[in-house]
């Protein structure tokens, strides 16, 4: 089903959900067996707000946690009162989405998961680097960096339509 098609509520779950896959792809960082790069992150938890340029314009927030690594792991994203909205696992054979009020979705790995909530696939390798603080080139998308070091990351999409602002707090 084309976003544009979904109701306002499933499109805000699919678009946090989308953004939390981004975040999970991008606060892990890769085995160790690249010797140069920090070791994955075990836990990790904070918030997230995502603005679109959509008529009208659409703004979410949600809180995060992080566990795992980009092979295997889980994220969970929860509203201020601390009620699960949605879980994300993922591990060799795939990504899901559980929701409250769903069954588990599968799909074949967190680019497809991503290009089917948001119409676009999150440049996940871009990501790795971005929450590292490594300037990585991802078309469509600018990061600004300049607060990572204090957990704070600020990432946008000119394209495909719509733009969107996605904001990441974390504790370093």
């Amino acid at each position: 089903m084309s976003p544009a098609l979904l109701s306002p509520r499933a499109r805000w779950r699919g678009l946090v959900a989308a953004v939390a896959v981004a975040l999970l792809a991008g606060c892990a960082t890769p085995p160790p067996s690249a010797p140069s790069e920090p070791s994955a992150a075990s836990h990790l938890s904070g918030r997230l707000a995502l603005s679109l340029a959509t008529d009208p314009p659409q703004h979410w927030s949600a809180g995060f946690e992080l566990s795992g690594t980009p092979a295997q792991g889980e994220l969970r994203l929860s509203t201020p009162l601390g009620q699960t909205l949605a879980t994300i696992r993922w591990d060799g054979r795939g990504a899901w989405v559980e929701r409250r009020d769903t069954d588990p979705r599968p799909y074949d790995g967190l680019d497809a998961l991503t290009a089917d909530l948001i119409g676009t696939p999150v440049p996940v390798t871009a990501l790795f680097a971005w929450l590292r603080g490594v300037p990585h080139e991802a078309p469509g998308w600018q990061v600004d960096l300049s607060q990572q070091p204090t957990g704070r990351l600020r990432l946008r999409r000119s394209d495909p339509p719509p733009a969107a602002d996605l904001r990441l707090i974390w504790q370093p």
